[in-house]
């Protein structure tokens, strides 16, 4: 048995195939299916292909990348923004967390919930174990 979930075009029910016709459980309408001439493809070869092919197919096939060298540049600086408003969003928690305060204590004089803060504190913990610099061997 063949379903096609949220598909009826009334109800936004799910299709049930009834013999040749799709039929909605919800709402009980029928659907029948068109039903084209059906008419086999011609067989092309490899040298056909490039002598069939319109001017639209020709300019769609060389698009440039979704993710191009340009597009790079900006996503960078996208996130680099994005860092930029996270630090200036949590200044000051990151102030009392650097005083050595709890959680708790933070949370109450910020008004942020303590889970909140905990992200803060662990993202801050990644970071800069990020940032700091591996000691040299001499």
């Amino acid at each position: 048995m063949m379903c096609q979930l949220k598909c009826c075009n009334r109800c936004k029910g799910d299709l049930v195939l009834d013999g040749d016709e799709w039929r909605c459980w919800q709402c009980g309408r029928y659907f029948y299916p068109k039903i084209a001439g059906l008419e086999p493809l011609p067989d092309v070869s490899e040298g056909d292909v490039a002598a069939t092919m319109t001017e639209e197919t020709k300019t769609r096939r060389h698009r440039r990348p979704r993710w191009a060298v340009g597009d790079i540049n900006s996503l960078i600086v996208a996130k680099h923004r994005s860092e930029e408003r996270w630090w200036d969003r949590n200044k000051e928690l990151i102030h009392y967390l650097d005083e050595g305060r709890s959680v708790r204590e933070i949370s109450v004089m910020v008004g942020r919930s303590e889970r909140q803060v905990r992200v803060v504190r662990e993202r801050l913990n990644d970071l800069r174990a990020v940032m700091e610099p591996v000691p040299v061997a001499a």
